[in-house]
């Protein structure tokens, strides 16, 4: 039988703010992130064989 109650999920610290300058948006402790959503860098998936439009 699997759940997930055997394993604690992982957390990344409490009271860490977005790194981006004068940003004070606070991360959850359970984003391993370094900036907020506003400011994270875009990110372009890799696609294996398909184009993407």
């Amino acid at each position: 039988m699997l759940s997930g109650a055997e394993r604690p999920s992982k957390s990344f610290g409490r009271g860490r703010t977005c790194r981006h300058p004068g940003c004070n948006t606070r991360l959850s402790m359970y984003n391993n992130g370094k900036y907020c959503f506003q400011h994270e860098p875009v990110t372009v998936p890799r696609t294996r064989g398909r184009k993407i439009a």
